[in-house]
């Protein structure tokens, strides 16, 4: 099996072009494509839906197989692939982190982070692939929250580094819910302005699934696999924030000082204590408060201090959340 660059891949492309078709902005804010060349009969529509966030639909109906070496560039983006037909075999020698040769295929999704590698994609001959893939920008994933705790490992990497490890990630079968989501995008009733918000809380909804299926499956696994010596660790990290809630350690930076893994001490969090290390410390800081409000000895923004809060704006709007009422209000009472 001959392997092409996506140079020769481009110039044998447009020797062989039968049909193109090329619109833009058909609805304001898209591009749609058709064409026939020597692998394939191609087609594909792709929306910037805001700055930051993209979703494609492609589908190939392949005649020829094709194997061609690519370049991811160096961009820093996540992308999320959804195959709804066909089967897309990648190679990727000697990427930390990533297996040498796998399969992307029907009825399953991805989740990946490659920026600056080179590979080899084969798509065989004699099927249609069809798939959705959504791009989403670094900055704009760190936009939706400053806690990352809830999430795998490896998307906690990139909350502050945009030179994170690698990954590619198999997230299993597309559920019912995604079945759903995809349908709607893939049939959208909307046109111009409402068909891009549609199709962007469309997209996001499916992220939200895909990134919810990933951590149940993590915690699925673990949650047969907490052993009595885990538990031991979970409780003793227990102590350890409850002796630093002025100063706690990161989820990281805990999960190492009592020799477990972070998705372990996260589910054993759940497990034990029914709620999330994040809400464990919280839960303890506005306990704290409260004893230390009753004491009177110390000003609301000194509460706020000893219990960890820099901002005494940030611990009146927590105490309220978590009591439902200011502390002063709370002090007055």
């Amino acid at each position: 099996m001959k392997t092409i660059t996506d140079a020769e891949y481009t110039e044998q492309w447009e020797a062989s072009l039968q049909k193109h078709y090329l619109a833009y902005n058909t609805d304001g804010f898209d591009r749609v494509g058709k064409c026939q060349h020597q692998y394939s009969q191609d087609y594909f529509w792709e929306i910037q839906l805001r700055p930051g966030l993209m979703v494609e639909f492609i589908e190939d109906d392949y005649h020829r197989c094709l194997c061609k070496e690519t370049y991811h560039d160096d961009s820093v983006t996540l992308v999320s692939k959804f195959y709804l037909s066909g089967v897309h075999r990648v190679l990727t020698p000697s990427v930390k982190g990533v297996k040498e040769d796998y399969e992307e295929k029907a009825g399953y999704s991805y989740l990946f982070f490659l920026p600056d590698i080179r590979e080899i994609e084969i798509s065989p001959a004699n099927q249609r692939l069809q798939f959705l893939r959504i791009i989403l920008e670094l900055d704009l994933f760190r936009s939706f929250s400053t806690d990352f705790d809830i999430l795998p490992a490896e998307l906690q990497l990139l909350k502050e580094s945009n030179s994170a490890p690698r990954f590619h990630q198999a997230m299993g079968k597309i559920t019912a819910k995604m079945h759903n989501t995809l349908w709607d995008i893939l049939n959208c009733p909307y046109h111009g302005m409402t068909k891009r918000m549609y199709l962007e809380s469309k997209t996001l909804e499916l992220l939200v699934l895909q990134l919810n299926q990933w951590s149940d499956d993590r915690n699925s696994t673990l949650t047969c696999t907490l052993q009595r010596e885990d538990i031991e660790r979970v409780y003793h990290a227990r102590e350890i924030l409850s002796r630093s809630l002025n100063n706690p350690p990161s989820l990281m930076n805990l999960a190492r000082q009592v020799g477990l893994n972070d998705y372990k001490l996260k589910m054993g969090f759940r497990q034990l204590f029914g709620t999330t290390v994040f809400g464990y410390l919280q839960a303890c800081r506005m306990e704290q408060a409260k004893q230390l409000l009753n004491e009177r000895s110390l000003s609301v923004a000194g509460v706020a201090h000893t219990v960890g809060y820099a901002s005494q704006s940030r611990f009146c709007h927590a105490f309220k959340r978590q009591f439902g009422m200011t502390p002063s209000t709370y002090r007055r009472a």
